[in-house]
């Protein structure tokens, strides 16, 4: 995970934080598979391991989907930039 990352639990209240930095594509997808799919201790293992693959499957899938919207976004900003006639900034937003 990029950045220093911190989590504090309290109660049922988990803080992701990073430092001088944002969230990943991947620490978002673990995120977010923390709240999709859950595997119980008593679980038989065959399920379990089904729902391991699952999980990795569906991480792919978010990873590949929050890249994509982030690329999507910086487009839409670059744009947005350039009709504000605010070229230098679009193209300093173009090189990150």
């Amino acid at each position: 995970m990029q950045g220093l990352e911190k989590m504090v639990k309290a109660g049922s209240v988990l803080v992701h934080t990073t430092e001088n930095d944002g969230h990943s594509s991947e620490a978002l997808a673990e995120m977010a598979m923390d709240k999709i799919v859950r595997i119980s201790g008593d679980m038989p293992r065959e399920i379990a391991d089904q729902v391991n693959a699952y999980k990795d499957n569906l991480r792919s899938i978010l990873i590949f989907y929050m890249d994509a919207a982030k690329s999507s976004e910086k487009t839409s900003i670059i744009a947005f930039l350039e009709k504000a006639e605010e070229r230098l900034i679009a193209d300093q937003l173009r090189r990150m």
